[in-house]
């Protein structure tokens, strides 16, 4: 009789202890997921304003600009002649 005693009280003990633990787990995953969320907003959030500063410091083409550099990657020789033409056609 006293061993089937023992007996509960340790099945019960362990049924709580594990309970406890379980709960103790969840709360730390919930907790480090949350965390996780947080950073990858505020990456996205810094990702977003730096394309916003990029985009602020880049320097501005107006349709009348013309590229005379042949290394820059907006060098157009069809515009630059047509600009050059023009040019000379007003100045007569």
């Amino acid at each position: 009789m006293m061993a089937s005693i023992n007996l509960n009280v340790a099945r019960w003990t362990a049924l709580s202890l594990g309970v406890a633990y379980g709960l103790w787990h969840s709360n730390s995953l919930r907790k480090s997921a949350e965390k996780e969320r947080a950073a990858i907003k505020y990456r996205h959030k810094e990702e977003l304003i730096n394309k916003a500063k990029a985009a602020y410091f880049t320097p501005k083409r107006s349709s009348t600009d013309v590229v005379t550099d042949p290394n820059d990657p907006n060098f157009d020789l069809e515009r630059l002649i047509e600009h050059y033409a023009t040019q000379g056609a007003g100045a007569h």
